[in-house]
């Protein structure tokens, strides 16, 4: 199996499947709110420069005024939520995400953990708060500010640790800029570092590869995100037709069995905890059930069935289209983009969202959610046994170690025909 890898199963379904929707109360969707699992998402599109491999929805290089504006599109989103909420609705964590939320000022940084504080409620004081950076935006200034404000978690992008597969990559931070970053980091002694780092990179060797892993492990980082290179369509990378390294699979067998030996466990194909703090109850991902409101343009929202965002883009200017008809918005509340899940697709998403994780699919909570079997529903599981790629105890299907190597073949295999061709249709 010479490139096992197809497409990187991070949400279902995925945004290119969302289309326009008609008559959509949100109102009518928030008891769905009251007394759940909810988890506030605030996304800043914006990045110093686009990364060659990146297909998410970002702009890069804008101007601070720009920028300002946004934000204050964003609070007057945050107080229309507010006027909407009850104080039944709060949420239980909080995440910035993007583009690349420490590319924002001190002052702006500020201000944005001032308006969420403002105008949502949490469900505690002491809340998890997640923020992404990159090497040339994480500065002590700005780490003070996260400090300040509560962060638990910090994710840097790291990539390579090799100055040759950072300009591949079209990665313009350098291996220096990222040690200063992580230095300061680690000053300010936050509860959880993630460092991400991509294999398969072009001209990459499983020696590079080892050069750059045994580099982030010097920062003892509580849990490392090892990614495949996928060459997404309209990113600098596919334009200039280059491909990811053939030894793609050989890398993750190497990746895995390096962090193990190191003390790390897998609990996806791509998350690696340090096994002191690996808890099985706690390390897979939401399991589809949970909900996510997010803030800014960009970010999806999760009610119940309804799935809702901003149209999706990767092309600078449709992205800046987007994001101006987002600062010039007058209602924010108003849902006219996204996806209503069937119940099929409702099984489908709580499939991906545990059999590609560590706790896998647990039989009776399948059954105590759909009132069916998940084996007869997915036949397919049954042949994936069959080649050996996951086992059954009775209680719950996990992935085995060979079918956990191959997640991100055996995941878009769980797509259902409608979202397949509807994202088939984006492209």
């Amino acid at each position: 199996m010479e490139h096992p890898y197809v497409q990187y199963m991070y949400s279902y379904p995925h945004k290119t499947a969302y289309r326009q929707l008609e008559g959509i109360s949100f109102k009518e969707y928030l008891p769905n709110l009251e007394g759940g699992e909810n988890s506030l998402y605030v996304h800043i599109p914006f990045c110093q420069y686009k990364c060659g491999y990146c297909n998410l929805f970002s702009l890069a290089g804008r101007e601070e005024e720009f920028i300002i504006r946004y934000i204050d599109a964003m609070e007057r989103h945050a107080i229309q939520l507010q006027d909407v909420f009850s104080k039944q609705i709060q949420f239980q964590d909080l995440t910035l995400g993007g583009g690349t939320p420490l590319i924002l000022s001190v002052e702006n940084l500020n201000r944005l953990f001032d308006i969420v504080k403002t105008h949502f409620r949490f469900t505690q004081e002491d809340f998890p708060i997640i923020v992404e950076t990159s090497p040339n935006q994480t500065s002590k200034e700005k780490l003070e500010v996260l400090k300040k404000n509560g962060v638990s978690r910090v994710s840097i992008g790291v990539q390579s640790f090799l100055e040759e597969e950072l300009k591949t990559l079209h990665r313009f931070h350098s291996t220096d800029s990222a040690r200063i970053a992580l230095t300061a980091i680690k000053e300010m002694n936050f509860e959880c570092l993630n460092i991400d780092l991509i294999y398969g990179i072009p001209g990459q060797t499983l020696e590079s590869l080892e050069t750059s892993m045994k580099q982030a492990l010097e920062y003892e980082p509580e849990e490392l995100f090892v990614y495949p290179l996928y060459i997404k369509p309209d990113t600098p990378l596919q334009q200039e037709g280059m491909v990811p390294a053939k030894e793609t699979f050989e890398m993750y067998e190497f990746v895995r069995g390096f962090l193990e030996n190191a003390g790390y466990v897998s609990c996806s194909m791509r998350r690696f905890v340090r096994k002191d703090l690996f808890c099985l109850e706690g390390t897979s991902e939401l399991c589809g059930f949970g909900n996510t409101i997010s803030l800014g343009c960009g970010g999806r929202s999760y009610i119940g069935n309804l799935h809702f965002c901003t149209p999706y883009a990767v092309k600078q200017e449709a992205c800046l289209k987007i994001v101006e008809e987002y600062i010039k918005k007058n209602d924010y509340t108003q849902i006219s983009h996204g996806y209503i899940l069937s119940q099929e697709e409702q099984k489908r998403r709580y499939v991906i969202r545990h059999i590609l994780f560590d706790t896998g699919i647990d039989l009776s909570d399948y059954r105590k959610h759909f009132y069916t079997e998940v084996k007869e529903d997915f036949p397919i599981l049954e042949a994936w046994k069959n080649q050996g790629y996951l086992n059954e105890d009775g209680c719950r299907i996990r992935l085995t170690k060979e079918g956990f190597a191959l997640s991100d073949y055996l995941g878009p295999q769980l797509i259902s025909k409608e979202v397949r061709e509807r994202m088939e249709a984006f492209r």
